[in-house]
């Protein structure tokens, strides 16, 4: 019998985040507050189950427009809706790009585009490159900053500093072997009155790359929808509208040289019941179902599972808890990439932090031997290049 097991997600530089505290009742609601400011996890009882509620610490470079929700964008319309179901497999055109072929060796950088200086650039390449990085997901959602503005001269010159910068950035990292995808997302981009943010940066993306010789290798959504509060009340509506998003950009990507990633947590394959079963374009089952169903679609997507632990090997460990996916995966065309965490976070065993770095490498050797006869099975990604320079 497969044991169950525990649910600690992940966002960019935020370690954790508190899904409901409504449901849990007023002792719970205090043992919460306590473990905010302790950045760590609290146990609590609901629906007559033990439940683990990771907690959040603020993200420190998350730009407030990919926040807030602007009713002036809305009802904007990014494409015709009228194909957003549509069957047919896209593919992914010759970008030219280097190293689309290898094992990920993926990291996140989470600096917002605009403070990135040349100094700064070089330092996290080089650094990245001497650990064996081949992919760096670089965060966008700063565009929104210069989407929301008035039309206008300051508009544009903002967008060309914008598009500059990541020329630079791209260009240095293909001298270094590197592929670079555009990174994005908030948990309620997927929520009506939200999805403008995901479109508005994918619409970037998909220019960007028409209009630029260096290019992005691919364009990655880190939405992370567990983390609403409605998620605890109405978790089919919130899975199915996120699933939704997904299908909706696979269809928008069609014709484009975008490679297109989805980061998930481990537990959207239904273990410990933390995800239900449900309908979606006709067909029944987990979210991990749907999204391998979705991104099938799509030549070259991957799925990249918050595998978090600090030990590969036996219960519980990175291995454990990453074999559901890995196997579901293994009967479609999409690839998983497993994530690990080096960031300053708690519980202590989901970390890499302060340990060496002799011990990460060994540990991510072994997770990558434990899949590396899968089909699926498509390398490894670490969060986050600074936390991982800093081991």
């Amino acid at each position: 019998m497969r044991r169950k097991k525990s649910i600690f997600p992940k966002r960019a530089l935020m370690a954790f985040s508190v899904l409901t505290i409504s449901t849990i009742g007023l002792s719970s609601y205090f043992l919460l507050n306590k473990a905010i400011k302790q950045q760590t996890v609290v146990v609590v009882k609901t629906e007559n189950k033990k439940a683990i509620y990771p907690v959040q610490y603020s993200d420190k470079h998350i730009t407030q427009n990919a926040i807030v929700s602007d009713d002036r964008f809305r009802n904007i319309a990014f494409f015709n809706t009228d194909n957003l179901l549509a069957n047919t497999v896209s593919s992914v055109k010759n970008t030219g790009v280097v190293g689309t072929t290898s094992p990920e060796r993926g990291t996140w950088l989470w600096t917002p585009v605009l403070d990135i200086t040349p100094k700064y650039r070089s330092s996290i390449i080089s650094g990245a490159k001497k650990e064996g990085i081949k992919n760096i997901y670089l965060s966008i959602d700063s565009y929104l900053d210069i989407y929301v503005m008035g039309d206008g001269k300051e508009k544009e010159l903002r967008k060309k500093e914008f598009d500059q910068n990541i020329v630079d950035f791209i260009n240095e990292a293909h001298k270094n072997g590197m592929t670079v995808d555009a990174e994005c997302g908030w948990r309620n981009w997927a929520e009506k009155g939200n999805e403008y943010k995901a479109f508005a940066i994918l619409q970037y993306t998909i220019n960007f790359n028409k209009t630029h010789k260096e290019k992005f290798r691919g364009f990655q959504y880190d939405i992370e929808p567990y983390l609403l509060e409605a998620y605890q009340k109405d978790k089919t509506k919130v899975l199915k509208n996120f699933v939704s998003l997904i299908n909706q950009t696979v269809t928008k990507l069609d014709k484009s040289d975008l490679e297109l990633s989805v980061t998930i947590p481990e537990f959207y394959d239904g273990v410990d019941n933390e995800t239900p079963v449900f309908s979606f374009a006709g067909k029944t089952g987990l979210t991990i179902d749907h999204l391998l169903s979705i991104l099938d679609r799509r030549a070259g997507s991957k799925i990249i599972v918050m595998s978090y632990r600090n030990f590969a090997k036996g219960p519980n460990g990175s291995i454990d808890i990453s074999v559901d996916e890995i196997n579901k995966a293994n009967l479609s065309k999409t690839k998983v990439i497993i994530a690990q965490e080096t960031g300053d976070v708690l519980p202590e065993y989901i970390t890499f932090y302060n340990k060496t770095k002799t011990y990460y490498r060994k540990q991510v050797f072994v997770l990558e031997n434990a899949f590396i006869k899968d089909k699926s099975f498509g390398g490894t990604a670490t969060h986050y290049v600074n936390a991982l320079l800093e081991l």
